[in-house]
Protein backbone atom coordinates (compact mmCIF):
# COMPACT_ATOMS: atom_id res chain seq x y z
CA UNK A 1 0.00 0.00 0.00
CA UNK A 2 1.68 3.37 -1.22
CA UNK A 3 2.08 6.10 1.42
CA UNK A 4 -0.02 8.37 -0.14
CA UNK A 5 -3.05 5.92 0.13
CA UNK A 6 -2.50 5.43 3.70
CA UNK A 7 -1.86 8.71 4.97
CA UNK A 8 -5.68 9.64 2.51
CA UNK A 9 -6.82 6.76 4.28
CA UNK A 10 -5.95 7.56 7.79
CA UNK A 11 -6.98 11.10 7.61
CA UNK A 12 -10.83 9.93 6.08
CA UNK A 13 -10.69 7.72 9.30
CA UNK A 14 -9.69 10.00 11.57
CA UNK A 15 -12.11 12.99 10.10
CA UNK A 16 -14.93 10.51 10.12
CA UNK A 17 -14.76 9.13 13.37
CA UNK A 18 -14.62 12.39 15.10
CA UNK A 19 -17.47 13.64 12.75
CA UNK A 20 -19.58 10.40 13.74
CA UNK A 21 -18.32 11.17 17.62
CA UNK A 22 -19.73 14.87 17.17
CA UNK A 23 -22.86 13.79 15.09
CA UNK A 24 -23.77 11.07 17.76
CA UNK A 25 -23.37 13.52 20.62
CA UNK A 26 -25.42 16.31 18.59
CA UNK A 27 -28.59 13.90 18.15
CA UNK A 28 -27.95 11.73 21.82
CA UNK A 29 -28.65 15.32 22.85
CA UNK A 30 -31.18 17.04 20.75
CA UNK A 31 -33.35 13.23 21.59
CA UNK A 32 -33.28 13.76 24.58
CA UNK A 33 -34.05 17.37 25.29
CA UNK A 34 -36.92 16.52 23.03
CA UNK A 35 -38.07 13.86 25.03
CA UNK A 36 -37.75 15.71 28.36
CA UNK A 37 -39.66 18.58 26.71
CA UNK A 38 -42.73 16.26 25.39
CA UNK A 39 -42.68 14.40 29.12
CA UNK A 40 -43.03 18.28 30.88
CA UNK A 41 -45.68 19.08 28.21
CA UNK A 42 -47.50 15.62 29.58
CA UNK A 43 -46.74 16.29 33.12
CA UNK A 44 -48.24 19.89 33.00
CA UNK A 45 -51.61 18.43 30.87
CA UNK A 46 -51.93 15.65 33.67
CA UNK A 47 -51.85 17.85 36.90
CA UNK A 48 -53.75 20.60 35.01
CA UNK A 49 -56.77 17.75 34.03
CA UNK A 50 -56.28 16.11 37.74
CA UNK A 51 -56.75 20.14 39.61
CA UNK A 52 -59.59 20.33 37.04
CA UNK A 53 -61.45 16.99 38.35
CA UNK A 54 -60.73 17.44 42.31
CA UNK A 55 -60.58 21.60 42.54
CA UNK A 56 -63.38 22.45 40.47
CA UNK A 57 -67.02 21.22 41.16
CA UNK A 58 -68.25 22.24 38.16
CA UNK A 59 -66.27 20.38 35.39
CA UNK A 60 -67.49 16.98 35.77
CA UNK A 61 -65.23 14.28 34.12
CA UNK A 62 -68.14 14.22 30.50
CA UNK A 63 -67.55 17.75 30.48
CA UNK A 64 -63.63 17.77 30.30
CA UNK A 65 -63.93 15.19 27.68
CA UNK A 66 -65.96 17.43 25.94
CA UNK A 67 -63.53 20.26 26.64
CA UNK A 68 -60.43 18.28 25.51
CA UNK A 69 -61.96 17.37 22.18
CA UNK A 70 -62.09 21.12 21.62
CA UNK A 71 -58.90 22.05 22.30
CA UNK A 72 -56.81 22.62 20.08
CA UNK A 73 -53.65 22.06 21.92
CA UNK A 74 -54.25 18.26 22.09
CA UNK A 75 -51.63 15.72 21.39
CA UNK A 76 -51.73 12.94 18.79
CA UNK A 77 -53.86 10.11 20.75
CA UNK A 78 -53.54 12.19 23.83
CA UNK A 79 -54.99 9.96 26.72
CA UNK A 80 -55.46 11.01 30.30
CA UNK A 81 -56.65 8.42 33.16
CA UNK A 82 -56.32 9.14 36.50
CA UNK A 83 -56.57 6.15 39.29
CA UNK A 84 -57.66 6.19 42.85
CA UNK A 85 -56.07 5.28 45.88
CA UNK A 86 -57.28 1.58 44.64
CA UNK A 87 -55.93 1.46 41.19
CA UNK A 88 -59.17 1.86 40.01
CA UNK A 89 -59.66 4.30 36.70
CA UNK A 90 -61.95 7.26 37.60
CA UNK A 91 -61.19 9.35 34.62
CA UNK A 92 -59.89 8.84 31.10
CA UNK A 93 -59.87 11.76 28.42
CA UNK A 94 -60.14 9.60 25.28
CA UNK A 95 -61.55 5.96 25.04
CA UNK A 96 -60.85 5.73 21.62
CA UNK A 97 -57.43 4.86 23.00
CA UNK A 98 -56.74 1.99 24.54
CA UNK A 99 -54.10 2.42 27.35
CA UNK A 100 -53.41 -0.85 29.81
CA UNK A 101 -51.65 0.42 32.94
CA UNK A 102 -49.97 -1.92 34.90
CA UNK A 103 -50.48 -2.11 38.54
CA UNK A 104 -46.56 -1.78 39.14
CA UNK A 105 -46.72 1.53 37.03
CA UNK A 106 -48.70 2.83 39.32
CA UNK A 107 -47.31 1.71 42.46
CA UNK A 108 -43.56 2.95 40.69
CA UNK A 109 -45.77 6.47 40.68
CA UNK A 110 -46.86 6.57 43.88
CA UNK A 111 -43.14 5.57 44.82
CA UNK A 112 -40.95 7.17 42.85
CA UNK A 113 -42.99 10.05 42.28
CA UNK A 114 -42.87 9.53 38.63
CA UNK A 115 -42.37 6.85 36.17
CA UNK A 116 -41.67 7.06 32.43
CA UNK A 117 -43.03 4.30 30.31
CA UNK A 118 -44.00 3.44 26.69
CA UNK A 119 -46.38 1.06 25.77
CA UNK A 120 -46.56 0.49 22.24
CA UNK A 121 -46.46 3.64 20.26
CA UNK A 122 -47.48 5.81 23.03
CA UNK A 123 -44.95 7.80 25.15
CA UNK A 124 -46.38 7.83 28.96
CA UNK A 125 -45.79 9.39 32.36
CA UNK A 126 -47.23 8.80 35.66
CA UNK A 127 -47.13 11.05 38.55
CA UNK A 128 -49.39 10.88 42.13
CA UNK A 129 -51.69 13.80 42.74
CA UNK A 130 -52.88 13.85 46.61
CA UNK A 131 -55.17 16.63 47.43
CA UNK A 132 -56.33 16.29 51.04
CA UNK A 133 -58.01 13.03 50.60
CA UNK A 134 -57.73 12.18 47.31
CA UNK A 135 -54.23 10.03 46.69
CA UNK A 136 -54.69 9.63 42.88
CA UNK A 137 -52.19 8.56 40.25
CA UNK A 138 -52.72 10.34 36.70
CA UNK A 139 -51.06 8.54 33.69
CA UNK A 140 -50.57 10.93 30.62
CA UNK A 141 -49.82 9.40 27.19
CA UNK A 142 -49.51 10.43 23.66
CA UNK A 143 -47.50 9.81 20.57
CA UNK A 144 -44.68 13.13 19.65
CA UNK A 145 -45.29 13.43 16.20
CA UNK A 146 -43.51 16.99 16.19
CA UNK A 147 -40.21 15.15 17.84
CA UNK A 148 -40.42 12.27 15.71
CA UNK A 149 -40.47 14.13 12.85
CA UNK A 150 -37.61 16.27 13.86
CA UNK A 151 -35.64 13.58 14.42
CA UNK A 152 -36.12 11.94 10.97
CA UNK A 153 -35.14 14.92 9.52
CA UNK A 154 -32.43 15.56 11.80
CA UNK A 155 -31.15 11.61 10.95
CA UNK A 156 -31.26 12.44 7.65
CA UNK A 157 -29.17 15.72 7.83
CA UNK A 158 -26.56 14.27 9.75
CA UNK A 159 -26.44 11.09 8.04
CA UNK A 160 -26.50 13.40 4.41
CA UNK A 161 -23.95 15.39 6.15
CA UNK A 162 -21.58 12.25 7.03
CA UNK A 163 -21.37 11.06 3.66
CA UNK A 164 -20.46 14.45 2.53
CA UNK A 165 -17.61 15.30 5.27
CA UNK A 166 -15.93 11.49 4.52
CA UNK A 167 -16.22 12.34 0.49
CA UNK A 168 -14.73 15.87 1.48
CA UNK A 169 -11.88 14.82 3.79
CA UNK A 170 -11.07 11.36 0.88
CA UNK A 171 -10.68 13.97 -1.71
CA UNK A 172 -8.89 16.83 0.50
CA UNK A 173 -6.59 14.27 2.34
CA UNK A 174 -5.62 12.63 -1.54
CA UNK A 175 -4.88 16.64 -2.15
CA UNK A 176 -2.78 17.44 1.25
CA UNK A 177 -1.01 13.84 0.82
CA UNK A 178 0.08 14.97 -2.34
CA UNK A 179 1.12 17.98 -1.00
CA UNK A 180 2.84 16.35 1.96
CA UNK A 181 4.85 13.95 -0.08
CA UNK A 182 5.43 16.21 -2.79
CA UNK A 183 9.11 16.86 -1.31
CA UNK A 184 9.96 12.90 -0.90
CA UNK A 185 8.76 12.73 -4.35
CA UNK A 186 11.56 15.32 -6.00
CA UNK A 187 14.27 13.46 -3.40
CA UNK A 188 13.68 10.25 -4.75
CA UNK A 189 13.96 12.05 -8.48
CA UNK A 190 17.13 13.31 -7.32
CA UNK A 191 18.56 9.74 -5.88
CA UNK A 192 17.72 8.51 -9.43
CA UNK A 193 19.95 10.57 -11.19
CA UNK A 194 23.10 10.05 -8.81
CA UNK A 195 25.01 7.50 -10.16
CA UNK A 196 28.82 6.41 -9.53
CA UNK A 197 30.04 8.25 -11.95
CA UNK A 198 28.62 11.53 -9.94
CA UNK A 199 28.40 10.69 -6.94
CA UNK A 200 29.67 14.16 -5.93
CA UNK A 201 26.18 15.49 -6.82
CA UNK A 202 24.58 16.38 -3.42
CA UNK A 203 19.98 16.50 -2.21
CA UNK A 204 19.28 20.29 -2.31
CA UNK A 205 17.86 20.57 1.34
CA UNK A 206 15.33 23.23 1.93
CA UNK A 207 14.61 23.17 5.36
CA UNK A 208 17.69 21.94 7.31
CA UNK A 209 15.34 22.13 10.58
CA UNK A 210 12.50 19.57 9.38
CA UNK A 211 12.48 16.13 9.44
CA UNK A 212 12.74 16.04 5.62
CA UNK A 213 15.58 18.54 6.03
CA UNK A 214 17.20 16.13 8.48
CA UNK A 215 16.30 13.38 6.52
CA UNK A 216 17.94 14.81 3.17
CA UNK A 217 20.75 16.10 5.18
CA UNK A 218 21.24 12.70 6.89
CA UNK A 219 21.70 11.21 2.80
CA UNK A 220 23.39 13.83 1.42
CA UNK A 221 26.55 12.60 4.72
CA UNK A 222 26.08 9.11 3.37
CA UNK A 223 26.53 9.94 0.24
CA UNK A 224 30.13 11.84 1.45
CA UNK A 225 30.73 8.72 3.16
CA UNK A 226 29.55 5.75 -0.13
CA UNK A 227 32.21 8.81 -2.28
CA UNK A 228 34.73 8.70 0.58
CA UNK A 229 34.60 4.72 -0.05
CA UNK A 230 34.58 4.72 -3.88
CA UNK A 231 37.82 6.93 -4.46
CA UNK A 232 38.99 4.82 -1.29
CA UNK A 233 38.57 1.86 -3.06
CA UNK A 234 39.58 3.28 -6.23
CA UNK A 235 42.96 4.57 -5.10
CA UNK A 236 43.55 1.61 -3.13
CA UNK A 237 43.04 -1.13 -5.70
CA UNK A 238 44.95 1.59 -8.43
CA UNK A 239 48.04 1.69 -5.82
CA UNK A 240 48.11 -1.72 -4.49
CA UNK A 241 48.46 -2.95 -7.96
CA UNK A 242 51.36 -1.08 -8.52
CA UNK A 243 52.97 -1.33 -5.26
CA UNK A 244 52.70 -5.12 -5.65
CA UNK A 245 53.64 -4.77 -9.29
CA UNK A 246 57.45 -3.91 -7.97
CA UNK A 247 58.49 -6.42 -5.92
CA UNK A 248 57.01 -9.34 -7.60
CA UNK A 249 58.76 -8.19 -10.67
CA UNK A 250 62.05 -7.64 -9.27
CA UNK A 251 61.15 -11.48 -7.84
CA UNK A 252 60.19 -12.68 -11.16
CA UNK A 253 63.50 -11.09 -12.75
CA UNK A 254 65.89 -12.03 -9.90
CA UNK A 255 64.62 -15.49 -10.73
CA UNK A 256 64.27 -15.99 -14.18
CA UNK A 257 68.01 -14.36 -14.14
CA UNK A 258 69.31 -16.98 -11.71
CA UNK A 259 67.83 -19.51 -13.89
CA UNK A 260 69.22 -18.87 -17.06
CA UNK A 261 72.46 -20.65 -15.87
CA UNK A 262 74.23 -22.51 -13.51
CA UNK A 263 76.07 -19.99 -11.17
CA UNK A 264 77.78 -20.77 -8.05
CA UNK A 265 76.74 -20.52 -4.69
CA UNK A 266 77.62 -17.35 -3.79
CA UNK A 267 75.52 -15.84 -6.42
CA UNK A 268 72.56 -17.91 -5.63
CA UNK A 269 73.10 -17.15 -2.20
CA UNK A 270 73.27 -13.65 -2.91
CA UNK A 271 70.31 -13.69 -5.40
CA UNK A 272 68.33 -15.61 -2.19
CA UNK A 273 69.01 -12.73 0.01
CA UNK A 274 68.10 -10.27 -2.76
CA UNK A 275 64.44 -12.46 -3.19
CA UNK A 276 64.45 -12.65 0.75
CA UNK A 277 64.37 -8.88 1.35
CA UNK A 278 62.10 -8.51 -1.48
CA UNK A 279 59.72 -11.11 0.06
CA UNK A 280 60.21 -9.39 3.74
CA UNK A 281 58.78 -5.86 2.33
CA UNK A 282 56.08 -7.81 0.50
CA UNK A 283 55.05 -9.21 3.79
CA UNK A 284 55.27 -5.29 5.46
CA UNK A 285 53.47 -4.09 2.76
CA UNK A 286 50.38 -6.71 3.35
CA UNK A 287 50.82 -5.92 7.64
CA UNK A 288 50.63 -2.70 6.48
CA UNK A 289 47.38 -2.93 4.02
CA UNK A 290 45.36 -5.04 6.80
CA UNK A 291 46.15 -2.29 9.56
CA UNK A 292 44.45 -0.23 6.76
CA UNK A 293 41.64 -2.60 6.43
CA UNK A 294 40.85 -3.11 9.95
CA UNK A 295 39.48 0.43 10.38
CA UNK A 296 36.48 -0.04 8.46
CA UNK A 297 35.03 -2.15 11.37
CA UNK A 298 32.17 -0.08 12.36
CA UNK A 299 31.96 -2.14 16.35
CA UNK A 300 35.53 -0.42 17.57
CA UNK A 301 34.04 2.26 18.72
CA UNK A 302 32.10 -0.07 21.20
CA UNK A 303 35.81 -1.13 22.42
CA UNK A 304 37.07 2.14 23.40
CA UNK A 305 38.05 2.05 27.07
CA UNK A 306 39.43 5.19 28.94
CA UNK A 307 43.09 5.61 28.30
CA UNK A 308 46.15 7.73 29.42
CA UNK A 309 47.81 9.54 26.99
CA UNK A 310 51.31 9.93 28.49
CA UNK A 311 51.84 5.67 29.19
CA UNK A 312 50.71 5.12 25.35
CA UNK A 313 53.44 7.67 24.24
CA UNK A 314 56.06 6.23 26.52
CA UNK A 315 55.05 2.79 25.11
CA UNK A 316 55.27 4.29 21.42
CA UNK A 317 58.48 5.46 22.28
CA UNK A 318 59.84 1.95 23.72
CA UNK A 319 58.38 -0.08 21.28
CA UNK A 320 60.49 2.52 18.52
CA UNK A 321 64.00 2.60 20.39
CA UNK A 322 63.91 -1.54 20.88
CA UNK A 323 63.36 -1.94 16.99
CA UNK A 324 65.94 0.61 16.10
CA UNK A 325 68.22 1.52 19.18
CA UNK A 326 70.12 4.22 16.86
CA UNK A 327 66.86 6.47 16.63
CA UNK A 328 65.90 9.52 19.45
CA UNK A 329 62.38 10.07 20.85
CA UNK A 330 62.08 12.83 23.39
CA UNK A 331 58.86 13.25 25.24
CA UNK A 332 57.61 16.59 26.86
CA UNK A 333 54.87 18.12 28.41
CA UNK A 334 54.09 22.00 27.32
CA UNK A 335 52.45 23.05 30.05
CA UNK A 336 51.87 21.55 33.57
CA UNK A 337 49.20 19.32 34.65
CA UNK A 338 46.99 19.75 37.24
CA UNK A 339 45.11 16.35 37.82
CA UNK A 340 45.44 13.32 36.22
CA UNK A 341 42.22 13.49 34.30
CA UNK A 342 43.50 15.76 31.67
CA UNK A 343 45.88 12.70 30.21
CA UNK A 344 42.79 11.05 29.80
CA UNK A 345 41.37 9.90 26.23
CA UNK A 346 38.49 7.49 24.90
CA UNK A 347 40.04 4.77 22.67
CA UNK A 348 41.52 1.65 21.47
CA UNK A 349 45.15 1.92 23.41
CA UNK A 350 46.33 -0.78 20.33
CA UNK A 351 45.20 1.55 17.21
CA UNK A 352 46.71 4.92 19.20
CA UNK A 353 49.97 3.69 19.92
CA UNK A 354 50.08 2.14 16.45
CA UNK A 355 49.17 5.89 15.05
CA UNK A 356 52.34 7.07 17.36
CA UNK A 357 54.62 4.41 16.43
CA UNK A 358 54.34 5.87 12.40
CA UNK A 359 54.27 9.52 13.10
CA UNK A 360 58.00 8.45 15.46
CA UNK A 361 58.99 6.38 12.88
CA UNK A 362 58.45 8.96 9.99
CA UNK A 363 59.52 11.49 12.07
CA UNK A 364 62.96 9.94 12.59
CA UNK A 365 62.98 8.58 8.73
CA UNK A 366 62.59 12.03 7.67
CA UNK A 367 64.74 13.97 10.05
CA UNK A 368 68.53 15.14 9.12
CA UNK A 369 69.44 14.12 12.78
CA UNK A 370 66.88 10.75 12.61
CA UNK A 371 65.35 11.98 15.96
CA UNK A 372 61.63 13.46 16.79
CA UNK A 373 60.22 15.65 19.65
CA UNK A 374 57.22 14.63 20.73
CA UNK A 375 55.27 17.20 23.07
CA UNK A 376 51.95 17.30 24.90
CA UNK A 377 49.98 20.66 25.27
CA UNK A 378 46.98 20.45 27.43
CA UNK A 379 43.67 22.18 26.62
CA UNK A 380 39.93 22.33 28.67
CA UNK A 381 38.97 19.63 26.45
CA UNK A 382 41.57 18.36 24.29
CA UNK A 383 44.87 17.19 24.08
CA UNK A 384 47.57 18.33 21.19
CA UNK A 385 49.99 15.73 20.49
CA UNK A 386 52.75 17.42 17.92
CA UNK A 387 55.86 15.69 16.70
CA UNK A 388 58.00 17.73 15.38
CA UNK A 389 61.09 16.86 13.35
CA UNK A 390 63.67 19.06 11.47
CA UNK A 391 64.37 17.26 7.96
CA UNK A 392 63.40 17.82 4.12
CA UNK A 393 60.00 19.64 5.50
CA UNK A 394 56.46 18.99 3.61
CA UNK A 395 55.48 21.67 0.33
CA UNK A 396 52.32 23.32 0.78
CA UNK A 397 50.42 21.26 -2.26
CA UNK A 398 51.57 18.29 -0.97
CA UNK A 399 50.15 19.42 3.01
CA UNK A 400 46.66 17.38 1.71
CA UNK A 401 47.83 14.78 -0.34
CA UNK A 402 50.18 12.96 2.27
CA UNK A 403 47.16 11.21 4.08
CA UNK A 404 46.34 9.47 0.91
CA UNK A 405 47.35 5.92 0.94
CA UNK A 406 50.35 5.09 -0.94
CA UNK A 407 50.76 8.94 -2.20
CA UNK A 408 54.65 10.25 -1.65
CA UNK A 409 56.30 13.60 -1.96
CA UNK A 410 58.95 13.88 -4.31
CA UNK A 411 61.66 14.57 -1.68
CA UNK A 412 61.10 11.24 -0.06
CA UNK A 413 61.61 9.27 -3.01
CA UNK A 414 65.18 7.96 -1.68
CA UNK A 415 63.53 7.62 1.66
CA UNK A 416 62.10 3.92 2.01
CA UNK A 417 58.41 3.90 2.94
CA UNK A 418 54.91 2.86 0.54
CA UNK A 419 53.37 6.07 1.75
CA UNK A 420 50.72 4.11 4.14
CA UNK A 421 51.74 5.03 7.78
CA UNK A 422 50.16 8.35 7.47
CA UNK A 423 46.99 7.21 5.73
CA UNK A 424 46.64 4.62 8.75
CA UNK A 425 47.44 7.55 11.14
CA UNK A 426 44.28 9.74 10.37
CA UNK A 427 42.18 7.15 9.61
CA UNK A 428 43.12 5.73 13.19
CA UNK A 429 42.62 9.47 14.63
CA UNK A 430 39.43 10.20 13.05
CA UNK A 431 38.07 6.60 14.37
CA UNK A 432 38.71 8.51 18.00
CA UNK A 433 37.10 12.00 16.93
CA UNK A 434 40.11 13.30 16.33
CA UNK A 435 41.88 15.43 13.88
CA UNK A 436 45.74 14.59 12.13
CA UNK A 437 46.92 18.05 10.66
CA UNK A 438 50.43 19.50 9.16
CA UNK A 439 52.26 22.46 10.18
CA UNK A 440 55.78 23.44 8.09
CA UNK A 441 56.59 26.39 9.70
CA UNK A 442 60.37 26.51 8.08
CA UNK A 443 61.47 24.30 4.64
CA UNK A 444 63.67 22.13 7.13
CA UNK A 445 60.80 21.54 9.81
CA UNK A 446 57.89 19.82 10.19
CA UNK A 447 55.19 19.56 13.01
CA UNK A 448 52.48 17.11 12.72
CA UNK A 449 49.88 17.77 15.45
CA UNK A 450 47.39 15.51 16.92
CA UNK A 451 44.02 16.76 18.44
CA UNK A 452 42.30 14.01 20.53
CA UNK A 453 38.85 14.62 22.79
CA UNK A 454 39.52 14.79 26.62
CA UNK A 455 37.46 12.02 27.95
CA UNK A 456 35.78 14.44 30.30
CA UNK A 457 34.13 15.93 26.80
CA UNK A 458 32.83 12.78 25.55
CA UNK A 459 30.77 12.02 28.56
Amino acid sequence: MRIRFKLTLQFSIIVSTITLISFWGIYYFTESYIQNRFYERLKSKALTTAELITKVQEVTPKLLKEISKKNRDVLFKEKISIFDFRNNEIFTSNDTVKLNVARKYLNEARIEKITQFRQGELQCLGIPYNEGYNRLVVIAGAVDLDGDETMKTLRRFLISLVLLIIGLSTISGWFFASRALRPITEIISEVNEIYPKNLDKRLNIKNEYDELGQLTKTFNNLLNRVEEGFFNQRTFIANVNHELKNPLTKITSQLSVALLQKRSTEQYEQTMGSVLDDVRELGLLSNALLELTKLSDDDLPNQFASLRIDEILWDARDFILKMQPNLEVQVDFENELETEEQLLVLGNSYLIRTAFNNLMENGCKFSNTSSVKVTIEFLPKNLLIRFKNKGVGISPKDEKLIFQPFFRAKNTANTKGYGIGLALTERIIKLHRGELYVESPLPDNTILTVRLPCYESKV
